[in-house]
């Protein structure tokens, strides 16, 4: 693997936050890497990215924490889809290390990351739900990606659109007939279950159906 960089990107939450990643930072300064990797995790289950893609760099490395390449591989992945794009080097190195299995599993933990959220209607979380389903499964899952990309698109998000087209593009032929229906389907179901907080574009769709 190519060399391993922490980040210091400070996009936290407030100043507690942030001087808790400092002391991180200061802990890898001094050498203390099990320190660190603590306090990084801690700050990453809270959301900071910096600190996830950091913590997925002592894993990668083995410092601080056993050298667990599916345990990185999460982390980075996790930032990266989050929306730190300076993560991905770092995850698509990893994900060349990775065995089917291991990919299978680290998808799985990142659905149950991301699927809270797309199912309230963050579509940034649909998006993420795709790209699992595309590039990290071992298996990529075209329609369930292309579902997730149309019901971001429904709920305006600037490049669900663009997603959406491009992985209707990179299915099998056979697959692209009833992509349509199914993200329909998919839309309908997921209206279906927000009950009196649906947004209006479900009033629509369910009208004409």
């Amino acid at each position: 693997m190519k060399p391993l960089l922490l980040t210091v990107l400070l996009f936290l939450s407030g100043p507690v936050m942030a001087e808790q990643f400092e002391q991180a930072l200061s802990h890898v300064a001094s050498g203390e890497y099990s320190k660190a990797a603590a306090a990084f995790h801690a700050l990453a289950e809270e959301g900071d990215l910096a600190a996830a893609h950091n913590l997925a760099v002592l894993f990668s490395l083995g410092q601080g924490v056993p050298r667990s390449f599916p345990d990185a591989g999460f982390w980075a992945w996790r930032a990266l889809l989050d929306g730190l794009d300076q993560t991905a080097p770092l995850a698509g190195q990893l994900l060349s290390e990775l065995s089917d299995p291991e990919r299978a599993k680290i998808s799985d933990r990142l659905e149950q990351h991301f699927a809270p959220q797309a199912e309230t209607g963050v579509a940034r979380a649909m998006l993420a739900l795709a790209v699992i389903q595309i590039v990290l499964r071992p298996e990529p899952d075209y329609l369930a990606a292309y579902a997730w990309q149309s019901i971001a698109a429904a709920l305006d998000h600037h490049s669900a659109a663009q997603a959406r087209e491009m992985t209707r593009n990179m299915m099998p032929a056979g697959l692209r007939s009833g992509a349509s229906e199914f993200a329909l389907a998919a839309f309908r179901d997921w209206c279906a279950r927000q009950g009196e907080t649906a947004p209006v574009s479900c009033a629509v769709v369910m009208a004409s159906h």
